[in-house]
């Protein structure tokens, strides 16, 4: 399997882990605060990079600009950028709030093919098409359901975007400028940007981490540790593995399953029938992922 074919795969895994997570992110989020769901999945990712770098990681020298680089994206796309994330989440729901990632095609497409001058060939376009087409079917359902946005939410997650984004560029810049650096490295620098964030902004956001946590019960702390783990370190060593070597716009693409996903699942939860509308933009997501497989 060449390595753009493996990418793909790659970002799917990280997809449906980060999917899965946020059904429990959302939920906790809710109950407790979104500042304290990012400051403590942010912890754990930490956490689990800092045990995985002593252990595996034949550390790199880079220069001060790519360390440089990774510290901002982590505090734009791990710190930031998550916490507008999970508040919309909080807001209107994992679902609904991932709809909005399907702008990153159209974004990190525009801005990888000025700054990496990576080509958008018709293939790759078509794919991005059918991904959008799956992503507005899909918000076109929740529109009629629910007949209006929640505007607050919906910023919430725009901005989530955006930073995000920010954070993927700046990674992707600084594996082109290293490339003999490794995934879990960078990630343990980017992680320590977001963390190094909330160090310092937490005494304005008052997050209470640990306080908080200790009045969980055992089985809500198991659940939320597991949670933080898949959502954050297992998803980000598979992206990032992927953004080192893929087109970022066909990469960001496949993040559309997210929302699809999220919301199979949901309907599993409540053991509801999927409709018309989730049926063909699941279809129309195998087609765009089908072309970008083959071409």
């Amino acid at each position: 399997m060449d390595p753009q074919t493996s990418a793909y795969f790659y970002a799917l895994g990280a997809s449906l882990s980060f999917s899965t997570a946020s059904l429990v992110f959302a939920i906790y989020a809710k109950n407790i605060s979104s500042i304290w769901m990012n400051y403590f999945k942010t912890t754990i990712c930490f956490l689990c990079l800092s045990f995985s770098v002593v252990l595996f990681v034949d550390w790199q020298t880079v220069s001060w600009s790519v360390v440089t680089a990774l510290l901002i994206s982590g505090m734009l796309g791990l710190g930031l950028g998550d916490l507008f994330l999970i508040e919309a989440y909080a807001r209107m729901g994992a679902g609904r709030t991932l709809i909005l990632f399907g702008f990153q095609p159209m974004v990190l497409g525009i801005s990888s093919w000025y700054l990496f001058s990576q080509p958008l060939n018709f293939y790759k376009l078509l794919a991005v098409l059918f991904f959008l087409i799956c992503l507005y079917l899909f918000s076109l359902e929740k529109f009629k359901e629910q007949g209006h946005w929640e505007v607050r939410g919906l910023l919430a997650a725009l901005f989530g975007v955006l930073f995000d984004n920010s954070g993927i560029l700046l990674t992707r810049w600084s594996f082109d400028s290293a490339p003999e650096m490794g995934v879990l490295q960078a990630n343990w620098i980017r992680a320590s940007g977001a963390i190094m964030f909330y160090i310092v902004m937490n005494p304005f956001l008052k997050s209470q981490l640990w306080k908080r946590f200790w009045d969980l019960s055992l089985q809500q702390k198991k659940v939320i540790t597991a949670a933080s783990v898949a959502g954050t370190f297992v998803s980000l060593v598979l992206y990032l593995t992927a953004v080192r070597v893929a087109h970022l716009a066909s990469l960001s693409a496949i993040g559309v399953f997210g929302p699809l996903y999220s919301t199979v699942l949901e309907c599993w939860i409540n053991k509801q029938r999927p409709s018309k509308y989730l049926v063909f933009a699941i279809v129309s997501f195998i087609i765009g992922f089908a072309i970008l497989l083959i071409y």
